[in-house]
């Protein structure tokens, strides 16, 4: 019988909680505070899923180490977010987050 897979916590860099204060912040503005905490609890939620789902995310190319997840809401097509993330020791480390639509493996390399 396989072994389980072990929880780890989920910690959030300072760059992903200040991504997080720039989604909510684009999100209040385009459509409303309610909109925004939503989306935020969404993010947090789905993010906080890795705790024990760590090994679903997929290796960023030419990164070793690093792995990202898509975080799309209700539907699977349109736009969402990615995390990026690795895991150190008994931790989930969230490095950023990135909206669908930037090219943010470029970003993630500088």
């Amino acid at each position: 019988m396989a072994a389980a897979a072990r929880e780890l916590k989920v910690l959030l860099s300072a760059r992903a909680l200040a991504a997080l204060d720039a989604i909510w912040d684009w999100n209040a503005r385009r459509y409303s505070v309610e909109h925004a905490d939503r989306y935020i609890a969404f993010l947090r939620s789905a993010t906080q899923k890795l705790s024990a789902g760590h090994r679903s995310g997929r290796p960023v190319p030419d990164r070793p180490g690093l792995r990202y997840v898509v975080l799309r809401p209700r539907r699977r097509k349109g736009h969402g977010h990615i995390a990026v993330y690795e895991v150190i020791g008994d931790a989930v480390y969230i490095l950023d987050y990135f909206h669908t639509a930037q090219d943010w493996q470029d970003r993630l390399g500088r």
